[in-house]
């Protein structure tokens, strides 16, 4: 930072006011510094309030509600935009669950699903009565720092306006998120984000906390509006979309990741593939501790956006992780002992429960390196019950050179076809070079 040097003024002595006089002055900076937002917010609020709804997921033997969000009209026939993961479990469970709407002056009554877009977190839900009012999208995204406002239900406490800063779209979203300034909390999910002049320019959808919050983009929801609607209804059907729309989205994930040239660097006596992809972010850290008689250096990449798929179960994640580690002091029994140690440890790093996926299927194999290293590798996948040619894929490789040095290389892909996740596993690894 530069210094700043801040100059002296040459003040004359200010007139003595009465006392009145500053109180006047005081009121008059206070209105004219009264944010314009705030003016904004309540004007939103008064406008388009009741338009918003609370949408709820009811469990059908208790009759107590499971689940809540937010949603908005789109149109004048009753349709109502919120998020898929909102209404996930009424799609996995229909029986079990039913779906109503609440507006802001206490009315209540059934939804119907038209349609989901799963990537993108969208819902398309349809109530029974007509509204002549109803918000309408904006032409264009806002001016970066541009004033918007999230509306929302957040944990049952009724209908909020939140304003924040539109900040683009974030520089590490594989969605192609919006980062926008403010607090999205649990139960705004679905609810619309505005500009200043009550038009729709994004769809809550995430928070990361400390005024992050994330929106689904103007463009995405327009494109989603467009597309056809649901003709059939049954459990079948619906995973049948979607397990499209996840094919449809992993086929241009890959497509982007293998067709690139990864950046590659140096990681100990190894170069290793880094950054790969924009919405990837890499972090490192060694051990200080000359107790443990090794180095031991990691880096860890994670694309860290997830697709929601239902409680429980999530896609889309990329991860991968390298380790390197060296001694001098430790004996190979002892050093191939710490290694195995490390390799017990690794997980898929997705969430997923029985009900939802296979067991994993592993292969292990040993080859032979360069000079006089050996490299074991252990190649599991597991696939998705109701999502047929999706599968989730577990690499962990380890390659020692004279019993001293070692680089265990480690990834998950999650919702990846078999086409595309055995590509994927061949450029990891030769894209690893040892030095």
């Amino acid at each position: 930072m530069y210094p700043i040097n801040v100059c002296p003024l040459n003040v004359k002595p200010a007139p003595r006011w009465p006392s009145w006089h500053f109180l006047f002055l005081a009121l008059l900076l206070a209105w004219f510094a009264q944010p314009a937002s705030a003016e904004d917010a309540q004007s939103l609020f008064n406008e388009y309030g009741d338009l918003i709804y609370q949408i709820r997921i009811i469990d059908q033997i208790s009759g107590k509600q499971a689940g809540i969000g937010s949603g908005f009209v789109v149109d004048g026939n009753g349709r109502i935009v919120s998020n898929y993961h909102v209404v996930a479990e009424i799609l996995a469970e229909p029986d079990r669950y039913r779906l109503e709407f609440v507006s802001s002056n206490g009315q209540e009554g059934p939804l119907t699903v038209l349609n989901v877009d799963v990537p993108n977190d969208l819902a398309l839900l349809k109530m029974d009565a007509s509204t002549p009012k109803y918000l309408s999208l904006a032409a264009a995204l806002p001016e970066q720092g541009a004033a918007i406002y999230s509306l929302g239900n957040p944990h049952d406490l009724g209908l909020t306006v939140i304003p924040g800063t539109y900040n683009g779209i974030a520089a590490r979203s594989a969605n192609q998120r919006i980062h926008f300034s403010g607090s999205i909390n649990p139960g705004m999910s679905g609810g619309p984000a505005l500009n200043s002049s009550g038009e729709i320019i994004g769809v809550n959808v995430a928070t990361a906390g400390n005024q992050i919050s994330f929106l689904v983009a103007l463009d995405k929801l327009r494109s989603f509006l467009e597309e056809p609607l649901l003709q059939d209804f049954s459990i079948e059907a619906i995973d049948r979309l979607i397990t499209e729309q996840l094919v449809k989205s992993q086929a241009q994930t890959a497509a982007h990741l293998l067709n690139e040239q990864w950046p590659i660097e140096p990681f100990g006596e190894v170069r290793i593939p880094q950054t790969i992809a924009p919405y990837v972010r890499c972090w490192g850290q060694s051990n200080d501790d000359p107790d443990l008689l090794y180095e031991h250096s990691v880096t860890r990449c994670d694309s860290e956006e997830r697709v929601f798929l239902r409680s429980g179960f999530d896609t889309g994640r990329l991860l991968y992780r390298f380790d390197w580690l060296k001694t001098e002091d430790l004996s190979p029994l002892q050093f191939y002992g710490a290694l195995s140690q490390l390799i017990q440890n690794i997980r898929p790093d997705n969430a997923a429960e029985e009900e939802d996926v296979t067991p994993f299927t592993c292969h292990e194999g040993f080859a032979g390196g360069r000079e006089q290293s050996v490299v074991k590798a252990t190649f599991c996948a597991r696939g998705y019950k109701r999502f047929k040619g999706l599968f989730d894929v577990l690499y962990v490789g380890m390659s020692v050179h004279e019993d001293r040095r070692a680089l265990m290389s480690h990834f998950t892909i999650a919702g990846v076809t078999q086409e595309n996740g055995l590509s994927f596993v061949k450029k990891f690894l030769e894209s690893i070079q040892w030095n």
